[in-house]
C-alpha cells in the first residue's frame, strides 16, 4: 500500500476553517507592512521556509477574510495584546501538562 502525501490544494482545503496561533501571528505581522515573507519570519517561521509559508498563508481563506477588514491602530494594538495573552495562556498550559519542550 502506498501512502500519498497531501498536496498544496488539499492542505489548503483541509485547514481552511482552522485558525491557529501561528496563522493569527502571521495576520498581525502581515498587517504591518504587507510583506508575506517578513511577516512569516516575524511570526516564527524558519528563514528557509518563510517565503513559501508566507505565500501559502496569504492564500489561506481565514487570512484573506481577516485582511478584508480594515483595522485602525487601536484595533491592531488590541489584536497584538490578545495574541500575547494567548501565548501566555499556551505557556501556562504547556507547563501544567509538562510540555515545556514542545
Amino acid at each position: 500500500m502506498r501512502i500519498r502525501q497531501m498536496g498544496f490544494s488539499q492542505r489548503l482545503k483541509a485547514h481552511r476553517k482552522i485558525l491557529t496561533l501561528e496563522t493569527l501571528k502571521f495576520i498581525a505581522e502581515y498587517l504591518k507592512d504587507r510583506d508575506a515573507r517578513m511577516a512569516a519570519l516575524r511570526s516564527g517561521v524558519p528563514e528557509n521556509y518563510a517565503s513559501r509559508q508566507g505565500a501559502w498563508l496569504k492564500k489561506h481563506p481565514i487570512v484573506l477574510a481577516a485582511l478584508e477588514n480594515e483595522l485602525d491602530e487601536r484595533e491592531e494594538l488590541k489584536l497584538n495584546k490578545a495574541i500575547a495573552e494567548i501565548e501566555r495562556q499556551m505557556e501556562l498550559c504547556k507547563e501544567l501538562l509538562g510540555l515545556q519542550d514542545y
